[in-house]
């Protein structure tokens, strides 16, 4: 039998450990500091007070855009401010983060008109992503740093918002062709389903911890990727039969071709691979160049990935 002998710390110890703690801290803050840091000027207190509550400074300062009143609309996507933090805000930003020209796209004449229409979401800061249309023509999107997912009638542009489970935080959205809508609970390992009409959610718990991306295929199932936990699932939205597999690294992207088979894109490999529906075996396909790598994919009118 091993005998421990536990010591009672004195106070010397405890302090030297409380500061050695305070001293790790103040070189992260430190560190953190230094990694992105505004320029002076009236509305620095402001940003870094206001916007740092959701993001850090080099979101910022990675950031461009071309004068106070696009800064503005910017602002107004985010947090309700008062109206002259608003606009010391947006000056500050305009005058020291102007668009970055390398970033601007190359526009080129042609025959095509595109008219461009957005939306603001009722959830103001929720990180609205992934949006995508229903069989019956209404767009679906997931918030989700709110744990929400939100349906918007395109030609209305009526809103409304299904509040999720807390610690959802869905990535991925997909309308089923029964008109329930199902998610990715990104944040607490789990394949959600929203049935509109009531707001019930049934959650199918996964071995994964973060479900990623998801798609139905015409065999009715739905197969998805977990990102960081490395695996592959598929989910029979009937029975809840659920089975999973380990893959190589950070599988992203997903979609399923004309034949059937389904893709699948590495985000932490430079690899793409097919994955039989029934069987669920992988073949892997590399990418010539090794710091490839990949996130989503499409399949053309020809088949071709």
């Amino acid at each position: 039998m091993t005998c421990f002998t536990f010591l009672k710390p004195s106070f010397w110890t405890i302090l030297i450990a409380f500061s050695f703690v305070l001293f790790l801290v103040n070189s992260s803050l430190s560190q953190h500091q230094q990694d992105a840091s505004l320029p002076e000027g009236a509305g620095k207190m402001l940003v870094e007070q206001l916007c740092t509550s959701c993001h850090s400074l080099s979101t910022i300062t990675r950031s461009g855009f071309d004068g106070v009143e696009m800064w503005k609309s910017v602002q107004e996507s985010m947090m309700v401010l008062h109206e002259e933090e608003a606009a010391i805000i947006a000056q500050y930003l305009s005058d020291h983060f102007p668009a970055q020209e390398d970033r601007k796209p190359n526009l080129i004449d042609g025959p095509v008109d595109i008219d461009i229409q957005e939306w603001i979401v009722p959830t103001l800061g929720q990180r609205s992503r992934d949006p995508i249309e229903a069989p019956d023509g209404s767009i679906w999107w997931t918030g989700m740093w709110a744990s929400l997912v939100g349906r918007l009638d395109p030609t209305t542009g009526a809103m409304k918002e299904y509040p999720l489970p807390p610690d959802a935080k869905p990535h991925c959205i997909i309308p089923n062709d029964d008109g329930s809508i199902w998610y990715t609970g990104n944040s607490n390992g789990t394949i959600g389903k929203l049935d509109p009409t009531t707001g019930d959610i049934t959650e199918f718990p996964t071995k994964s911890k973060d479900p990623h991306t998801a798609v139905f295929h015409p065999n009715g199932q739905l197969y998805f990727m977990s990102q960081r936990s490395a695996m592959l699932g598929r989910l029979n939205p009937v029975t809840g039969e659920l089975t999973e597999i380990d893959t190589e690294p950070r599988p992203y992207g997903t979609i399923v071709d004309h034949d059937g088979m389904v893709w699948i894109a590495y985000n932490g490999t430079n690899k793409l691979a097919s994955m039989h529906p029934e069987s669920m075996e992988i073949q892997y396909y590399s990418i010539s160049d090794d710091g490839t790598r990949i996130r989503r994919l499409g399949v053309d009118s020809k088949g071709m990935i």
